[in-house]
Formats: structure tokens, sequence, C-alpha cells
């Protein structure tokens, strides 16, 4: 006669088998992609740091512009990746007359310029929530500057003053390829297995001066912007 095979044995059989199964289905899950890509915008305020040819009687201080552009990222685990940026930047500033007589004259530039900053991108906190830490380096290149604002002229008894609004001609002095540092932190917050959300605030400090001056005298001037923006992604 056959013998019957006991049922705890055919029980233990079947959880075998069913722990293989498992194990193998999560083998042949894939893993997350590293790869993200995205869009980003925002604003942004820049401050101009000038030296040596500025007058006594100017005041510079920052103007708001914004910022739009894609993004893309590589992660190597879970807490650090690395980001790059493709932006169109506007990184505008103004300059102020403050002699008593000439309280009216000022001129405000709205720059755009190409950026493409590299970032290190430290991350930490939970599965949904997460905070991040940003480093690197970017360099930029200076597509055009608008002026406008209220310049004056003399003769013997008077001062005139009149508004302009014009583009800029950039000259041999202008340096229009830069570079400099970024540093800033973050927010994201995943809406799905795709798709995520976030929040950057992130300051570039340049390294090199956007105006060499002249054979007579040296005119270095420096801009530094501080970006906030929000930015969706994607993982590929």
């Amino acid at each position: 006669m056959t013998e019957k095979i006991p049922m705890k044995r055919i029980a233990t059989y079947i959880l075998l088998l069913l722990c293989t199964l498992g194990a193998q289905a999560q083998n042949d899950t894939p893993s997350p992609s590293p790869w993200s890509v995205g869009l980003h915008g925002g604003w942004t305020s820049t401050t101009l740091s000038r030296y040596n040819a500025s007058r006594i009687d100017e005041a510079y201080s920052a103007l708001g512009g914004f910022e739009v552009g894609l993004q893309g990222a590589y992660a190597f685990n879970e807490w650090f990746s690395l980001r790059a940026n493709l932006s169109f930047m506007q990184r505008s500033h103004r300059m102020d007359r403050n002699l008593n007589y000439l309280d009216p004259v000022y001129t405000e530039h709205t720059n755009a310029y190409l950026m493409l900053p590299v970032l290190a991108d430290f991350s930490f906190g939970g599965q949904r929530l997460r905070g991040h830490l940003l480093a690197g380096a970017y360099a930029d290149y200076w597509l055009s500057d608008r002026r406008k604002g209220v310049t004056y002229w003399m003769t013997d008894y008077y001062v005139y003053f009149e508004p302009f609004d014009e583009e800029r001609t950039f000259t041999d002095e202008d340096v229009r390829l830069n570079a400099g540092l970024a540093f800033g932190a973050a927010l994201s917050y995943p809406l799905g297995d795709k798709l995520e959300l976030g929040l950057d605030a992130i300051y570039y400090y340049d390294l090199t001066s956007h105006h060499r001056g002249n054979n007579q005298l040296s005119d270095p001037r420096y801009l530094n912007t501080l970006s906030i923006n929000f930015n969706i992604s994607y993982t590929l």
C-alpha cells in the first residue's frame, strides 16, 4: 500500500515553496532607477559687490527676478546624490546716486544669465518629508543686460534729468563667462512612486569678476544671488 504523506510534511513543503517563490519574486523586482529629471522655477534676489571704481555717492541694492529651468540627478544611495540644473536666471541689481541734487538718478540692471550648477545633495529624514544639504559649484554665461532709470546732464546754470530704457551693448571690458560656489538647503516630498515635489533655497557666490576694467583701473564686480524655487522631478 502506498504510504500516506503526513499533513504536517505537506504543509512544510508548501511553506518552503511559498518562501522560495517569494524570495525569487523579490529578487526579480527591479530596483528603483537612480536617475531623475524635472522642472524648476522660482524667485531670485541679487546684490552687486563693486570695488575701486565705484563713487562714494553710489549705493547698490538688490533687485528681484525669476528663474526657470531643467534639472537632473543621479542617486548613489538613499542619502547622497549629484544634481545638475540648467537655468535661465535673472541676476538684477540697482544703483542709486545719493548726492543731494542727484537723488533722482538711478540705474536698474536686469541681467539675464544661463546658469549650470552641479551640487552634491546630502539627504536625511523619513520616508516622506526629507531634508537636503546642498553644496557645489557653477558656471554661468551673461546673456543680456537691460538698463533703465534716470540720468542727468548739466549746463552752467541747470541740471537736467532724463529717463532712459535701453539694451546695453557688451564691450571688451565685460567678462561674460564666469564661475562661483553654490550652497543651500532643500525639502522634498514624494507624490507617488515616481514623482517628487521639492523646495530649494540656494545661494550663488561669484568667484570671478564680471568686469575686467581697463588699462588704467581695475574694476572688479561680483554678483551674489539667492534663489528660492519649487521643483518637480520624475524618477526614470
